[in-house]
């Protein structure tokens, strides 16, 4: 919790650091640079990170991939050429899959390290080095994780806007937004008394800038509650996974103001039809009435492709909650380690 609870702090400290160092003006730079490919890459949280940094660059027009540093090692580096910008993001700099990647490629490559430690195997291999210039941490990833959704959109607001600038200002409103959500956290105990109570299985969904949120959310519960955790895009949900639906199944669904909420809000109303239950967290100004089985968390409105940086706040909560209603030290390994060193 000591960690979660610094976020805001941290963040502030970060972007302090960007607007003082000169790295706004150096990312800047790569507006209008002729790359061919753009890639951005990582494992786990710092892979799902750079999704909504993706979209961003996408709906400027801007191609580019968010993909797992394991299959770009294993089944796609063949891509990687002169004309690539390869954006690649670990917390630690020395994530194996990263370092053997590092090895294996022509220095021909471009490549933007985003990272926590300036000292790493990354650091020393990026043309342009990105701190997150955040504490370490007690436990799992929280704050780099948030400090990679920040760095990565600075860094798309740059290469389609050339508009860091602009883009850290937006950033900056959200931290108030961040403390808010916060101190709001005793709110919500009987939400997570009765959602939580007898959960086999928690079901995380959402559409566009959420996904990140989806797979982290997802990735949140495995590593804290040592608890299954399913990630759905809420398009493809209702494909085949709908049939899932009954008494007993827990579903928390992303809902913020966009081209996706009204399906979004729809699927949660669906879900509780059917018999289960579910936790809808937005800013969307919807008319939907909690009841015993449909739980709201409302957050305050901003703009879609900074909602990451809000919204996963309630399931960082949710897990430390459950965490301690099963005597579970929330945020130890118990098979893995927060810096996996080793593919096999």
């Amino acid at each position: 919790m000591e960690d979660v609870l610094s976020q805001p702090d941290e963040i502030g400290q970060c972007l302090e650091y960007y607007e003082k160092s000169g790295l706004l003006e150096k990312i800047n730079q790569l507006y209008g640079m002729p790359f061919e490919k753009l890639i951005f890459s990582g494992m786990g949280s710092s892979h799902f990170c750079a999704v909504g940094a993706g979209i961003f660059l996408k709906q400027h027009g801007i191609d580019n991939q968010v993909i797992s540093t394991g299959e770009l090692l294993y089944y796609e580096k063949e891509i990687l050429n002169k004309k690539t910008l390869l954006i690649l993001i670990s917390q630690s700099g020395e994530s194996a899959e990263i370092v053997n990647l590092l090895e294996q490629l022509s220095e021909e490559v471009t490549i933007i390290a985003i990272t926590n430690e300036t000292e790493s195997t990354l650091a020393s291999k990026g043309e342009l080095v990105l701190p997150l210039h955040v504490g370490e941490e007690e436990a799992v990833t929280t704050r780099t994780y948030m400090a990679s959704i920040c760095v990565s959109m600075l860094l798309a607001s740059a290469i389609a806007e050339g508009n860091a600038f602009g883009m850290m200002q937006r950033i900056k409103r959200c931290l108030f937004l961040m403390e808010k959500t916060l101190s709001e956290q005793y709110n919500w105990n009987e939400i997570m008394q009765k959602f939580l109570k007898d959960c086999p299985v928690m079901s995380i969904m959402g559409r566009g800038y959420s996904l990140g949120s989806v797979q982290a959310g997802a990735l949140f519960f495995r590593e804290i509650v040592k608890f299954p955790a399913m990630a759905f895009d809420e398009a493809e949900f209702k494909h085949g996974p709908l049939e899932m639906v009954e008494p007993g199944f827990h579903a928390v669904i992303f809902a913020p103001a966009g081209p996706g909420s009204v399906m979004n809000i729809k699927m949660a109303e669906n879900i509780v039809s059917k018999g289960g239950m579910a936790v809808l967290i937005t800013d969307e100004d919807c008319r939907v009435e909690a009841h015993e089985r449909l739980f709201l968390i409302r957050l305050e409105k901003t703009e879609e492709y900074l909602v990451p940086l809000i919204q996963i706040l309630p399931i960082q909560l949710m897990a430390d909650y459950l965490a301690k209603q099963k005597g579970i030290p929330a945020g130890t390994f118990r098979w893995g380690s927060k810096v996996m060193d080793s593919e096999i």
